[in-house]
Parts: structure tokens; C-alpha cells; sequence
């Protein structure tokens, strides 16, 4: 099976979660992020494509704050490059 399907996960203070949900299409998983959003204690929520049985193909789509999608860039080093 080589079927692309697009996830959910919330981040709320106390636990980054797992996936909450996995839709067929980007426009289900968007809406269902968007509204999960903004939920009590819910801090974020984000979107992430894959091919099911396939290693390497995860993708961020997007990401979601009380209702609102973000910029993409994400400016914040992760490690030192000096």
C-alpha cells in the first residue's frame, strides 16, 4: 500500500501527544487541526502527511494556534553552529 494519508497531533502543557487521527485527504486533517486548536489546553496542533508502509516520507503540512495556521519558517536553532 502506497496511499499518502495526513495526521493529527495536539500539544497541550503536560504532553506533546501522539496521533490523535489519521485522514484521507489534507482538506479533512487542516479542518480537524484548525478546530482541535482551540480547545481547552490545547496549545497546538499539527498536520503531517506520510505514504503508509514507506520510511522517509513524513512531511510537516501544517501547523495550527487557537484556529489560526502559522508561518511555515521556523527561525529557532535547534543546535549550535558555532
Amino acid at each position: 500500500m502506497s496511499e499518502i494519508v495526513y495526521s493529527v497531533h495536539a500539544t497541550k502543557p503536560d504532553d506533546v501527544g501522539g496521533i490523535e487521527v489519521v485522514f484521507a485527504t489534507e482538506r479533512e486533517a487542516r479542518a480537524y487541526a484548525s478546530s482541535r486548536s482551540t480547545d481547552d489546553r490545547v496549545l497546538s496542533t499539527s498536520v503531517t502527511s506520510f505514504r503508509v508502509g514507506m520510511l522517509g516520507t513524513r512531511k510537516s503540512v501544517a501547523w495550527f494556534i487557537d484556529g489560526a495556521e502559522q508561518p511555515r519558517s521556523f527561525t529557532r536553532r535547534l543546535y549550535p553552529a558555532d
